[in-house]
């Protein structure tokens, strides 16, 4: 049974995938905060697909957490579980997480409508547990309420800031949560043949998206990072999928990534004609 990788009490130890998902906000945080911090990479291939994580490794404490999931974070004696707790922890800690408590607030608003609203839903929809018309493009409010909708409002909150950054006048977990869900998804839907016209579509009338986007790529310690080679470990795969390239239809888990993303921007460019 696995025990974990030990580290001194006050290292910050990230456990999560060999993808970006879950864990790449927390891992732009600690990096760009330069926090004495390593990852402990756990291959979908070698755990996940070959059924050992359903049986050993889901089930070991110090390995998976009180929640039996991934990520973990593990500093001074402390063991959490949950992507949203793991990222505002570690916002604390890095020095991300504004004083004032209506600042705080909006922060955590603006992280959350990313991962509840856009994230989780995307993700869940390239493993063909939620239906891409209904949960990521449209929703209760229809087609006006959907993906597209969502990305305006993050161009809506960074245009009307007078300081650049999301929320006040420091840069919080909010705006590495916006700047790492449009990078992700405009990198990989360009690897794909209905990307750009998507991508122009979502992203090509947002400014302020794209300030952010230069600013938050171009500060020191994340410029570094994104050029690393620890970055390319998992930083070009948005959910554990892209790990396994094209088998993932010999191992009976249907699209590949590149074919989800397809899906998402040939469906994006459809609901834009309509």
């Amino acid at each position: 049974m696995p025990q974990g990788t030990p580290v001194a009490p006050d290292t910050l130890l990230l456990r999560y995938w060999n993808c970006s998902a879950r864990g790449m906000l927390i891992r732009y945080m600690a990096y760009d905060a330069a926090l004495d911090f390593v990852e402990e990479i756990v291959s979908v291939e070698d755990t996940f697909v070959s059924g050992s994580w359903a049986s050993n490794e889901k089930f070991s404490p110090e390995f998976s957490g009180p929640l039996k999931a991934l990520p973990v974070v593990e500093h001074k004696g402390a063991l959490i579980n949950q992507t949203s707790a793991c990222a505002q922890y570690v916002a604390e800690i890095a020095g991300f997480m504004p004083q004032a408590p209506a600042d705080r607030a909006k922060a955590i608003m603006i992280s959350s409508h990313i991962y509840e609203d856009i994230q989780v839903p995307i993700w869940d929809s390239f493993w063909g547990w939620k239906d891409w018309e209904r949960d990521v493009l449209g929703g209760f409010g229809g087609p006006s309420s959907g993906l597209a909708l969502k990305i305006s409002n993050l161009e809506e909150i960074l245009a009307a800031s007078t300081s650049g950054f999301a929320v006040g006048s420091q840069i919080s977990m909010a705006d590495f949560s916006i700047f790492y869900v449009v990078e992700s998804l405009t990198r990989r839907m360009l690897e794909v043949a209905s990307g750009p016209d998507a991508v122009a579509m979502l992203f090509g009338d947002k400014p302020a998206i794209a300030q952010h986007q230069e600013m938050m790529s171009t500060r020191p310690n994340m410029a570094s990072y994104l050029s690393s080679d620890i970055w390319q470990v998992y930083g070009p795969y948005w959910t554990g999928k892209g790990t396994l390239g094209d088998r993932t239809h010999e191992l009976e888990l249907g699209e590949t990534e590149l074919e989800g993303f397809e899906t998402l921007a040939s469906l994006l460019l459809k609901l834009s004609n309509t």
